[in-house]
């Protein structure tokens, strides 16, 4: 129960924060379109007909790799806009790579 918590926590405070970041006039438009779209991925696996479709199926390996592409490109994502010093990006990054940390986790079990 409190992994389903945590999760819905992951898949709902990024997307403010997204915004806010996309609102600043000092934004980097590829990064913050790539962080968007993993987020938009990442909503759609709450969904279970959107899941399967863009995801993939249960315990395919179609599912696993896109789990683990988007967990990689939001931590990378996430230590560049660090660096950069876009912290509510970053922040949104790290959040959403542990989120798609947890859906790995809650695929794999299930």
């Amino acid at each position: 129960m409190i992994f389903t918590l945590i999760y819905w926590c992951c898949l709902i405070f990024p997307l403010p924060l997204v915004a806010i970041a996309w609102s600043k006039s000092n934004r980097l438009p590829i990064e913050f379109s790539v962080l968007t779209l993993s987020t938009a991925l990442f909503l759609s696996a709450a969904i279970r007909g959107l899941k399967l479709a863009l995801l993939g199926s249960d315990y395919s390996h179609r599912l696993l790799t896109t789990i683990e592409v988007n967990i990689l490109v939001a931590i990378a994502l996430g230590i560049y806009l660090g660096i950069k010093r876009r912290w509510i990006a970053a922040i949104a990054a790290v959040i959403l790579a542990f989120g798609w940390l947890l859906l790995g986790g809650i695929n794999s079990v299930v």
